[in-house]
């Protein structure tokens, strides 16, 4: 059996949460499991849950700060032996390549030029309801069913 979970442990605090969750992530030394540590979160790796479960405790334990907020989410396949670089590999055989990217100037690039081709104030226009017959008159929307914007249309004026 493998159990593969997802840990976040953040330290709550006006500066750099990096010191608490340095001491969290080496409080992980002290269990049999195996961790990668990304930018929002730890992937924990262990033959059963309360391995991880402890290794857990023991990470929000050693963040020394007044308030800490951890999130746990765990994947345990019994029955199944398969590690997350298996997952990993799985999912690259079948895109035929790494399934990562660095980002490129040129996408940078390309999202700059879209973005500047598009009105700068355009909304899309709001309905307002048409009136309606009622035993005391007509009642509805301020405009009567007109449409209006409160920015100048794409094409046309107001």
């Amino acid at each position: 059996m493998t159990v593969t979970a997802r840990l976040e442990v953040i330290p709550t605090r006006e500066r750099g949460m990096s010191d608490g969750v340095a001491r969290a992530v080496d409080a992980l030394e002290l269990f049999d499991v195996s961790y990668e540590t990304t930018a929002t979160d730890t992937v924990i790796e262990a033959d059963n849950p309360d391995e991880v479960f402890r290794a857990a405790a023991a990470a929000h334990r050693a963040v020394s700060d007044g308030r800490v907020i951890t999130s746990l989410e765990l994947d345990d396949q019994r029955g199944r032996s398969q590690r997350g670089e298996d997952r990993v590999a799985a999912v690259e055989r079948r895109l035929g390549r790494p399934p990562r990217r660095e980002r490129s100037v040129r996408f940078e690039n390309r999202r700059r030029e879209t973005a500047s081709s598009r009105p700068e104030r355009y909304h899309a226009p709001r309905i307002r309801p048409a009136p309606t017959q009622t035993d005391a008159g007509w009642s509805g929307g301020q405009f009567g069913g007109q449409t209006e914007s409160r920015y100048l249309r794409v094409g046309g004026s107001r």
